[in-house]
C-alpha cells in the first residue's frame, strides 16, 4: 500500500494538482456560496483548526470556553466525520464541513476563528460583515508562509478568478503573544498583512499553563498513563521538517547510552511527532515513549520537567513555565539554508545548543546545573516573546472583540 502511495505521490507535487486544489476548488466553492445570502447571525461563531482535521490549538481553547461560558451558538467545523461525532458525543456543536449546510453557516457567521488558513473550514466567499481571526499556533522562529515560499497561483490565477485566498484578503486580525517590533514585522511579512491587523493579546492555549493545581497535573499523568514515581519527565518536540535531513544519525550504542541515562536518573523520555519514530525501534526501552501528534502539547508541557527542541516555537511556549530547555539543532546549517530563519539561534536560545546525541545525553545528566546557568536567559527570552504572563489571554481577546461571556 505504501509503495502504491509513493508511486502516485508525484501527483500532489504537480502544478496541475496545485492549480486544482488552490484555484478550481475555491472557485467552485465561491460560486456555490453565492447561492446563500450573507445575512449575519450575531450569535453565530464558527471555529476550525489545522486544515479541518484536528481538534487542537488556540481555537480549541476558545471553543470550549465559549461553549461553557456564553450564550452564543459556537460551532466547530471539521473535515473528519469521526471528530464531529466525538464532539457531539461530548455535548458540543459540531458540523462536517463538506456539505451545503456548512457553507450556509459560514455565510452567516458573525465571527470565524482559524489556526492555519481558510482551509481549516472551506474556501468560500465570506461575508464582508464577518470578522475573521487568524489565531495561528506559535511565535515563528523559522520562516513561515509567504516568507518561506510564494505560491504562483496567488499572484496570477488567484487574481484572474477573483479569489480571496491570501491572508490579507480575508483575515481581519492575527493573534500574537509578542510585542517586539521585529516579531510584528516578521508576522506582517509572512502573512502580508498590515501591522494594525496584528493583536498582541496573547494565545488562548497558553492559559492552561498557569494552572498550578497539583491535582490537575496528576490527572494529566493518569490520562497519559505515566507513573508518579519518575523523577523527571523529558519532552522532545522537534520542529516540522519537509525534507530529509542529513544531519541526524543515531546508533544502537547511542540509543543504549540514552536509555542507560534515563534509567540512572529515573527519567521518562517522551517523543512527540519526531522522526525518531521512523529512524529506530525503541519498543524495548521502557523509558522512551512515543506520543501521538493529536495530543494537546500544552498538557504535555504541564507534566514535563525539561523540554528538548530546535527551531520550534515550543521554546517560547515552554519558557512560560520557567523550566529547563535544551536545544538540539543537529541540522542547523542545512535547515537554515533550506527553510530560512528569522533569528540567529544563538541570540534567542534559552538553553545550551547541542549537536550530537552524546552532547544531549551529557546535558541531561547535568540538567540541574544547566537549569541554574540559564535561569536568567530563560526569563529574558520569556519576557521578550510573551507580553503577558497571567493566563488571561482568552478573556483579553474576547473583550477586545466585544464577545460576551460569563
Amino acid at each position: 500500500m505504501n509503495l502504491q502511495l509513493e508511486r502516485f505521490s508525484f501527483i500532489k507535487n504537480s502544478n496541475y494538482y496545485k492549480f486544482t486544489r488552490d484555484i478550481l476548488v475555491p472557485f467552485g466553492f465561491k460560486i456555490i456560496s453565492r447561492l446563500f445570502r450573507g445575512d449575519i447571525d450575531e450569535d453565530l461563531i464558527i471555529m476550525g483548526a489545522y486544515g479541518g482535521n484536528t481538534y487542537l490549538g488556540n481555537t480549541r481553547t476558545l471553543f470550549e470556553f465559549l461553549s461553557k461560558h456564553s450564550n452564543y451558538r459556537v460551532v466547530w467545523m471539521a473535515k473528519s466525520k469521526t471528530l464531529v461525532k466525538e464532539l457531539k458525543k461530548n455535548g458540543y456543536n459540531a458540523i462536517y464541513s463538506l456539505n451545503i449546510n456548512a457553507i450556509r453557516l459560514l455565510r452567516k457567521a458573525k465571527f470565524i476563528f482559524i489556526t492555519q488558513g481558510i482551509y481549516d473550514l472551506l474556501p468560500i466567499e465570506i461575508s464582508p460583515d464577518t470578522t475573521v481571526i487568524q489565531t495561528w499556533h506559535g511565535t515563528p522562529i523559522k520562516k513561515i508562509v509567504l516568507d518561506e515560499t510564494v505560491n504562483y497561483v496567488y499572484t496570477k490565477w488567484g487574481n484572474i478568478f477573483k479569489l480571496k485566498l491570501k491572508y490579507d484578503q480575508y483575515i481581519d486580525f492575527i493573534l500574537t503573544p509578542t510585542t517586539g517590533d521585529l516579531e510584528h514585522k516578521n508576522l506582517s511579512s509572512a502573512f502580508d498583512v498590515p501591522l494594525n491587523k496584528i493583536l498582541n493579546l496573547g494565545y488562548p492555549r497558553h492559559d492552561i499553563l498557569f494552572n498550578k493545581d497539583g491535582e490537575f497535573v496528576k490527572t494529566l499523568k493518569k490520562k497519559f498513563e505515566i507513573a508518579e514515581d519518575f523523577n523527571r519527565i523529558i519532552l522532545y518536540c522537534p520542529t516540522f521538517r519537509d525534507f530529509k535531513t542529513s544531519g541526524f544519525k543515531i546508533s544502537n550504542r547511542d540509543l543504549k547510552d540514552l536509555d542507560d541515562t534515563l534509567k540512572e536518573t529515573n527519567s521518562l523520555f517522551l517523543l512527540k511527532g519526531h522522526p525518531f519514530g521512523n529512524l529506530f525501534d525503541h519498543q524495548d526501552y521502557v523509558n522512551i515513549r512515543n506520543i501521538s501528534k493529536e495530543v494537546d502539547i500544552h498538557e504535555l508541557y504541564l507534566i514535563s520537567d525539561v523540554l528538548i527542541t530546535d527551531y520550534s516555537s515550543t521554546m517560547v511556549d515552554f519558557s512560560l513555565l520557567d523550566k529547563p530547555i535544551l536545544l538540539f539543532p543537529y541540522d542547523l546549517e542545512e535547515y537554515a539554508k533550506k527553510r530560512g530563519m528569522y533569528y540567529d539561534l544563538n541570540d534567542i536560545a534559552p538553553g545550551p545548543m547541542l549537536f550530537t546525541i552524546n552532547e544531549l545525553i551529557e546535558a541531561l545528566r547535568d540538567i540541574d546545573e544547566i537549569e541554574k546557568i540559564y535561569a536568567e536567559k530563560r526569563r529574558i527570552i520569556r519576557d521578550r516573546f510573551n507580553k503577558y504572563v497571567d493566563g488571561n489571554s482568552t478573556k483579553r481577546i474576547l473583550d477586545f472583540l466585544k464577545i460576551k461571556y460569563t
